[in-house]
């Protein structure tokens, strides 16, 4: 454990110089938090929202809770909704982002054989570089998720708006389904970013997993779904079975041979 603790503190140190970073991790969740209290929270004193509650597909008003709502509620509940998916933006992009650099930096200053040949095993080097990747993913998501919740919570006047809002559909993404996206983002990353020397490439090719969940968000958009607890447990039982095959590919993946050869 103090070969790991030891390692994050050096991942951390070099990531953590890289501007990129820096920026990604104080701009990203600024906006993926200021842009749903910035609208809601102006919804309640301009007519922002009202007269708009027809863009809220008809299936989805005959559902519960929207069919005890005015239109004006019902409208905020909606647009609450898409920004809650927001939150599972964050734990891939993020993680994935400090993931591919930590490798692509340790690829370009070939510091892979002098750290190989200390007594570290393979497996204290994943596991130090994934908790050093998902650490800040995890910290900055449930840091976000506080803000918005205290925000819609002192914001939004009525009870039945912010329990739509925060549902416990909401709680158990924040909870469970991002610490099992900012797995299956830090695996991914390193993953691929074992194969490229440009950190930009590593990272595009992994935020393709960003496309199911834009695929979740259009979906709800258009009232297909409604992103409630079924669809929350759905979400991250897929997950968990993702994170498992990945888990178990990338071990056999990073092997000391492999890291030494094809790492450069």
């Amino acid at each position: 454990m103090n070969r790991i603790v030891t390692l994050i503190g050096k991942e951390w140190a070099d990531v953590f110089h890289n501007r990129y970073v820096i920026t990604l991790i104080i701009i990203l969740p600024l906006i993926m938090t200021g842009l749903p209290i910035l609208t809601l929270g102006l919804g309640l004193n301009a007519d922002m929202i009202s007269g708009m509650s027809s863009k809220v597909p008809p299936q989805i008003m005959q559902r519960e809770p929207y069919a005890s709502m005015s239109e004006d509620e019902a409208m905020q509940v909606f647009l609450g909704q898409q920004f809650n998916l927001f939150f599972m933006i964050l734990p891939l992009a993020i993680p994935m982002t400090i993931a591919t650099y930590s490798i692509v930096g340790e690829k370009r200053d070939r510091s892979l054989e002098p750290l190989l040949a200390t007594p570290i095993s393979t497996v204290e080097l994943l596991a130090a570089k994934s908790l050093a990747a998902a650490g800040p993913g995890l910290v900055t998501v449930w840091g976000a998720g506080m803000l918005y919740t205290l925000a819609i919570r002192f914001m939004l006047p009525g009870q039945v708006v912010r329990d739509a809002i925060l549902s416990p559909a909401f709680y158990l993404m924040i909870l469970l389904i991002t610490p099992l996206l900012t797995i299956l983002a830090t695996t991914i990353g390193l993953m691929v970013s074992s194969r490229v020397n440009d950190p930009r490439t590593a990272e595009q090719m992994g935020l393709i997993v960003l496309l199911p969940i834009l695929g979740l968000l259009f979906a709800q958009i258009a009232g297909v779904i409604t992103f409630d607890i079924s669809v929350a447990l759905l979400v991250a039982g897929v997950l968990a079975v993702a994170d498992v095959i990945l888990l178990q590919f990338a071990a056999r993946l990073f092997s000391r041979e492999t890291i030494l050869t094809r790492w450069k």
